[in-house]
């Protein structure tokens, strides 16, 4: 479900990118060290944008060095190491664990189950070390899959759930600002379980699974669904806009060009590419 909150490269300047490219490094660096490969390969734009955001609103202190890597072994890549970066590498696992055993579940993936059993050992030290941000999770999933079980087409009750999940995660702390970081997640939630759906529709048909936009895609013709859905994911990315700006972040500073770049254009550019494809099949 996750890898829709990227950034827009061609709006961005050499020093963002260069502290884009550190964040994601560092994420997965960190990801590696404390959790291994299974973990590293559940990297994401999603959490590399949590740590960004919350390393821009605490500026805790950061370390900046740069390495190589496996996959990047001739150029060395910068990298940031600081508390918050650690924290979204323990939100990764968690998402991940939950995220493998889904697919093992739903399609019986070995793949999947096997990284699965790996992350699980973690789990106990990343409840004790957040147990609000556990149990948000461990009872979110569940009232998803509920929903979902349940046939449910209830967009705002979907979108909801998944957002109230994303929000516990943002608010990291319990302090002047948790209510505004719940409100970003629980828009940026929403527009991620949408645009999972709108990415997956063709594949869920053909599977017999359960998508949310179903019903709109058949009852509703192309163009309108189209727009229907468009209409849906700028509510909910306006959403998250509106509580982002509340967060004292300087939009001059590098992390502050990524939030603002992904929040403005970043989650717009996989659904561009996607809308395309689909309106070129359907003329």
């Amino acid at each position: 479900m996750f890898g829709y909150v990227t950034i827009y490269r061609k709006g961005l300047d050499k020093a963002a990118l260069d502290c884009y490219q550190a964040y994601y490094c560092g994420l997965c660096r960190t990801l590696g060290r404390r959790y291994g490969r299974a973990a590293q390969l559940a990297l994401s734009y999603d959490m590399t944008f949590a740590a960004l955001l919350l390393s821009a609103l605490y500026e805790p202190e950061t370390q900046l060095t740069a390495g190589r890597c496996p996959p990047h072994p001739v150029k060395p890549r910068p990298r940031a190491d600081n508390t918050f970066i650690e924290y979204a590498a323990d939100m990764t696992v968690l998402l991940a664990y939950y995220n493998y055993l889904d697919d093992w579940q739903d399609d019986q993936r070995q793949s999947s189950r096997r990284r699965a059993e790996q992350l699980q050992p973690f789990l106990p030290e990343i409840e004790r070390r957040h147990p609000r941000q556990y149990r948000a999770v461990v009872s979110g999933l569940d009232a998803l899959n509920r929903l979902e079980g349940a046939n449910s087409h209830d967009l705002d009750a979907l979108c909801r759930t998944f957002g109230t999940l994303l929000g516990e995660i943002f608010a990291c702390r319990d302090d002047e600002w948790r209510q505004v970081l719940c409100g970003v997640g629980q828009g940026l939630g929403g527009f991620i379980y949408l645009m999972d759906a709108y990415d997956d529709l063709d594949r869920d048909r053909r599977r017999g699974r359960f998508n949310a936009l179903q019903v709109l895609a058949d009852t509703l013709p192309p163009a309108e669904y189209e727009q229907r859905c468009h209409d849906l994911l700028t509510l909910q990315i306006g959403q998250c806009a509106k509580q982002f700006e509340m967060l004292p972040i300087l939009k001059e500073t590098p992390e502050g060009q990524l939030l603002y770049n992904t929040i403005y254009a970043g989650v717009w550019s996989l659904y561009a590419p996607l809308r395309k494809r689909r309106e070129g099949r359907t003329q």
